[in-house]
């Protein structure tokens, strides 16, 4: 088995390096990292919500995903924290449609709670909180807890002019493709690994990561 991986490996690195194919590989998230001390870093929160549906007014969450990780101000991705992956049980049946969309069923959101402490604790340090599309999970993430009314946001999805970049769209599993992987869409944690990839991405008309275009907008 582990020649087999290394056959793969090899295959892979020769085929990227061919005009005629493009290689993805699966996304593997990044495990948790020390930054280095002395460093001028500052930490921001990757957020994403699967919900009931589409009305923040009255629709629910159903999962809760956050990444945190370190950068510097050019926008540089230097360590990566920890992860924040909760269920929440609504008031009303999750709809064969969501189900369908996310993979989540009642039975797996049956009897949880997201505790909203530690949702506070685990943003306390942030800097920035970031999401793709982030006037859908704001709102959200507002009704929700009000820590997060406090925080700056950034949509990486709205705030990157993606296509002048040599993205096909601004849709997240396009930008992933763009950077290399595939990933497990739509598990709110798994999106958060996924965006940390795309934000690290150099881009190649700038030779900086895309998180720079973010935090550095006009």
């Amino acid at each position: 088995m582990f020649q087999d991986t290394i056959s793969l490996a090899a295959m892979a690195d020769a085929l990227s390096h061919s005009p005629d194919y493009r290689v993805l590989r699966r996304l593997v998230p990044r495990l948790p990292s020390a930054t280095s001390l002395g460093l001028d870093v500052r930490t921001a929160v990757l957020l994403d919500t699967e919900t009931t549906g589409l009305d923040a007014r009255k629709d629910e969450i159903i999962e809760l995903g956050m990444v945190k990780f370190d950068y510097l101000p050019d926008g540089r991705i230097v360590g990566v924290g920890n992860t924040f992956s909760a269920f929440n049980e609504p008031t009303v049946p999750i709809s064969a449609e969501i189900t369908a969309l996310t993979g989540i069923t009642d039975e797996m959101v049956g009897g949880h709670r997201i505790d909203g402490a530690a949702v506070n604790a685990f943003v306390d340090d942030a800097a920035i909180v970031i999401a793709h599309n982030s006037s859908f999970d704001r709102k959200f993430a507002e009704r929700y807890w009000t820590v997060f009314e406090q925080n700056p946001w950034g949509c990486s999805a709205t705030e990157i002019d993606w296509r002048k970049h040599g993205f096909a769209g601004a849709q997240l599993g396009y930008l992933l493709n763009g950077a290399g992987y595939f990933h497990a869409a739509h598990r709110a944690v798994d999106d958060c690994h996924a965006l940390l990839e795309v934000l690290a991405f150099e881009l190649p008309n700038t030779g900086a990561p895309a998180l720079a275009l973010l935090l550095y907008r006009p």
